[in-house]
This record gives C-alpha cells, structure tokens and sequence, in this order.
C-alpha cells in the first residue's frame, strides 16, 4: 500500500515538475539550458543524498562490466524533462502528462513480454492488454 501511495505522490509532482521547468525554461529563453540547470541541480541534490545515505561512491566500480546500455537512463531522463518542456506550451497540462504516460504503459508491456534490459518475462495476456487500456 505504501508503494501505491509514493507512486501517487510521485504521479502529482511530476505535472508540478513540468511547469516549473517550462517556467524556468521561459527565464533562461532555451528548453536545453533550462534541463541543463534542473539536471545539475537534481544531480548535485543526488551527491549530497548518496554521500549522506552511503557515505561513499563506490558502487559506481560496479558498473564497469556491465552492458553499455545502462547508462542511457541519464539520457532517456534528459530527453524526457527537455521534451516535457518543450510539449507543454503546445499541449497543455494535461496532455503533457497523458501522452508520456500512454508512451510508459505501451513500452512498459512490450518491456514485460520480451524481457528487454534483462528484465522478467511477463508475456501478454487479456488481463494485462485490458488493464493497459
């Protein structure tokens, strides 16, 4: 239950998240500086949690045999803000949210059923397609 509860949570700032950079964006006058600052400041926000919360970076020794594909979550975030920040002005609150989310949910199956990024295999069922819709 609480999971549900942090993901709501999560669900309502990220609206908050996408006007605020679009209103940062209208300050600086350019989507990509203002991502630039909202990453750094996320980033450095991060730092100071792993280091308060680990003590210490080494887990990032960890990474070094691992598939290169791991690091595109830095750039699948980059183009997600940038692109939120450019769609909102164009499509409104609304469909700013709802358009990434439909993204999220068809990725998201095709993710399960094929087992991509070494993922669990959950293939297709009536179930998983109706509740998708």
């Amino acid at each position: 239950m609480l999971a549900i509860i942090i993901g709501f949570i999560i669900g309502l700032l990220v609206p908050v998240q996408t006007s605020v950079n679009t209103r940062l964006r209208g300050v600086v006058g350019s989507p990509y500086l203002a991502s630039l600052i909202s990453f750094s400041i996320g980033s450095l926000f991060l730092l100071m949690l792993v280091l308060l919360v680990d003590g210490n970076l080494t887990g990032l020794t960890a990474t070094a045999d691992e598939p290169f594909w791991i690091w595109g979550g830095g750039v699948l975030g980059v183009i997600y803000l940038t692109g939120n920040i450019l769609l909102f002005p164009r499509l409104g609150g609304v469909q700013t949210v709802i358009m990434p989310i439909f993204g999220q949910v068809i990725m998201g199956l095709l993710i399960d059923h094929f087992g991509l990024f070494e993922a669990n295999v959950t293939t297709f069922s009536l179930t998983r397609i109706i509740g998708a819709m």
